[in-house]
């Protein structure tokens, strides 16, 4: 259910928005109150924003902000008013379906090594449920095993004990660099701002707020991982481009 202050932002937008008089949060408030009763917060507000951001030909209502929490619900993979539950194995729980991998392998053509980093659903019922356009890892290891014109030399991939890929599995050249170019700071006496600020955090130690060295990455609105995908899996492209 929607909580006391959510549903106070969400009218308070849509009254700004839609010029209503100062009584009218007071006389609507029970009846949105009641409505909304089934949805959750994150949903309410993705919706009223969706709400107060369209044109309208006539003033919208009640409805209209629950029939955009309906399509919220289904762009997340449920229907109606309810999320579908899916159930997944352990090795993909943590991140709800997804298995990222890293792939290691020599081209045989001109025997230079690359590394492909990527994510795939996992094989249990959940992830294919919840992805069912998305390729899964065992096609991609299968593919990448079979393809004649390179040698898989390295397979890395998350699990119930590592879900997070480690820099030094993706990027072990960068990985390398970065402990090189440390260790040379530190022989020219040059403090590692990150490394002592991880040290405090990992410690449990309070971290003003002020103590930041690196600033926030912007939100974006579409991924950038490239997932493997099913018609990538039946396109014969050349190992160089590495599209798997």
């Amino acid at each position: 259910m929607a909580n006391k202050h959510m549903l106070d932002i969400a009218l308070d937008m849509f009254a700004a928005t839609f010029n209503k008089k100062e009584e009218w949060k007071s006389q609507v408030y029970p009846v949105w109150d009641a409505g909304l009763e089934r949805v959750k917060d994150v949903h309410l507000h993705s919706a009223i924003i969706r709400v107060c951001t369209q044109k309208h030909k006539y003033p919208p209502t009640l409805g209209h902000v629950l029939e955009e929490v309906k399509e919220v619900i289904r762009e997340l993979g449920g229907t109606g008013m309810e999320l579908k539950e899916y159930k997944f194995c352990d090795d993909c729980v943590q991140r709800e379906g997804i298995r990222e991998i890293s792939a290691h392998f020599l081209i045989l053509a001109d025997d230079r090594f690359k590394i492909h980093n990527c994510v795939a659903r996992c094989t249990c019922d959940g992830a294919s449920l919840k992805y069912p356009q998305m390729g899964d890892w065992n096609s991609l290891y299968v593919k990448m095993q079979h393809d004649a014109r390179i040698t898989l030399k390295v397979w890395h991939m998350t699990d119930a004990q590592v879900p997070v890929l480690f820099m030094k599995q993706r990027e072990p050249h960068n990985y390398e660099r970065m402990l090189r170019v440390q260790k040379e700071r530190a022989n020219d006496g040059r403090k590692n701002t990150f490394a002592e600020i991880a040290k405090t955090m990992i410690d449990g130690r309070y971290v003003p707020a002020d103590v930041n060295p690196r600033p926030m990455p912007k939100t974006i609105d579409k991924p950038t991982t490239i997932h493997y995908n099913t018609f990538h899996a039946e396109t014969d492209i050349d190992p160089d481009d590495c599209i798997w």
